[in-house]
């Protein structure tokens, strides 16, 4: 994969990632359960780097697959930096356009997901 298409996923999973922090804050606010509109006052009053750990062991069921995508992007932006994006984190084999273009976060091939799943 060459810089430029690189850079290309990296704005996107960028995006993707803010788009998907704003989401949750703002769902964390609207929530009826008492203890989330104290944990949207601790995110909002810590970097948007920490907030895995802050929101690990609060997540509720409902709010978990959008923690699970919080883990995804910051996992793909994590693999950009150390030059491993676009390999299977299983196996290392270079991932396929395919899996990249229908997700940038993807972090398996789709063998070892399967193995997974």
């Amino acid at each position: 994969m060459n810089t430029e298409q690189t850079g290309n996923y990296q704005l996107q999973l960028k995006n993707e990632l803010e788009f998907v922090r704003n989401r949750f804050l703002l769902e964390l606010k609207q929530s009826k359960h008492p203890y989330t509109g104290e944990l949207a006052l601790v995110l909002e009053q810590n970097a948007p780097a920490d907030w895995l750990d802050l929101i690990a062991s609060k997540v509720t069921p409902e709010q978990f697959p959008r923690y699970q995508r919080l883990v995804q992007l910051e996992a793909a932006l994590c693999q950009i930096d150390i030059g491993q994006f676009g390999y299977c984190c299983d196996c290392e084999v270079p991932l396929t356009y395919e899996e990249l273009k229908k997700d940038a976060a993807t972090q398996r091939c789709h063998q070892c997901q399967s193995k997974v799943s």
